[in-house]
């Protein structure tokens, strides 16, 4: 019964160890590297081979580990304060900013992350190089211009970055500035600022409304003087052409007036030739003086018998 057991417990205990060694050893023997990663082998301390691209991975256990870095792009922020940290104006103000820098591991320089950088390394670096580039920058503007200019001051700020970054594993996809700050005394200035120049504006509106206005008393004015001079114009005319109207008819009539004379001349001249058609008629070969005398030397005077 001894030997049995003993048969038994080596049947149990030898598949046990087996299954628990497999179980111990194969996570250790075999690692995986996602599409979004690389990875690594280090074996001992020491690097080996080259970069791994995504898939499993088998190596010895325990002596060997795959170390993966993420190539998934990731946002660095870091904010300066309007104190010491603070970038200086052309006008000598002193302002603080917040930077937010987009960047990646440069997957064809992985090994550099593994042999000569860290990640806390490479952040310390964005920091002090995004406050280097950034003081550079706005140290050519006057803080009245950051706002106006911040496209061109963040555009000056991003291709610093790529230059200062250069030599590290990274590549820099995007640098924005995401907000200004400045002291509380030129808060105060800036507002008081805005309130002259609404004021301002509001005495320039008030001159231009009353220069619109003016103009408009001057276009009115010189409306109504041409609508007097047209109506002067139109009366003018008018009363030209009733005198012309008139002349014509006065003309009209005049005319009509000689006419009238001529034809009663024209009548007379015909009754006269009439009388005289007449008195031929009735001439009997004699002739008879148109004027004879009733007395002649105080005596009478006897007509001729006209029937002799």
């Amino acid at each position: 019964m001894v030997i049995k057991s003993s048969k038994l417990a080596k049947g149990i205990i030898l598949p046990l160890i087996v299954v628990v060694l497999a179980v111990i050893i194969f996570p250790a023997s075999c690692s995986v590297v996602q599409p979004n990663e690389r990875g690594v082998k280090v074996t001992l301390g020491q690097v080996q081979g080259d970069v791994i691209k995504p898939g499993m991975v088998w190596h010895a256990p325990f002596a060997t580990q795959i170390k993966t870095y993420s190539i998934v792009p990731k946002s660095y922020e870091v904010t300066f304060s309007v104190g010491s940290d603070g970038a200086i104006t052309k006008d000598m103000q002193t302002v603080g900013s917040t930077v937010v820098v987009r960047y990646n591991y440069d997957e064809n320089r992985i090994m550099d992350i593994v042999t000569k950088y860290s990640d806390s390394q490479i952040q310390a670096a964005m920091k002090d190089n995004v406050k280097a580039s950034l003081k550079e920058s706005v140290g050519k503007y006057s803080i009245y211009d950051l706002v106006a200019e911040q496209n061109k001051i963040t555009s000056e700020v991003a291709e610093a970055m790529l230059s200062r970054m250069e030599s590290y594993p990274i590549a820099i996809s995007q640098t924005t500035i995401t907000n200004w700050d400045w002291s509380d005394d030129f808060d105060k200035q800036i507002k008081e600022t805005a309130n002259r120049t609404q004021e301002v504006r509001k005495a320039e509106q008030d001159l231009k409304l009353a220069e619109t206005n003016a103009q408009k008393q001057v276009r009115e004015a010189e409306a109504k003087k041409k609508a007097v001079e047209q109506e002067a114009e139109a009366a003018l005319i008018k009363a030209q052409k009733e005198a012309e109207a008139k002349k014509v008819e006065a003309d009209a009539l005049a005319y009509y007036n000689s006419k009238v004379a001529q034809n009663y001349q024209v009548e007379i001249k015909l009754k006269e030739l009439e009388i005289e058609l007449e008195k031929a008629k009735r001439w009997d070969g004699r002739e008879v003086p148109e004027y004879v005398p009733l007395t002649a030397a105080g005596g009478i005077v006897n007509l001729p018998n006209a029937s002799r």
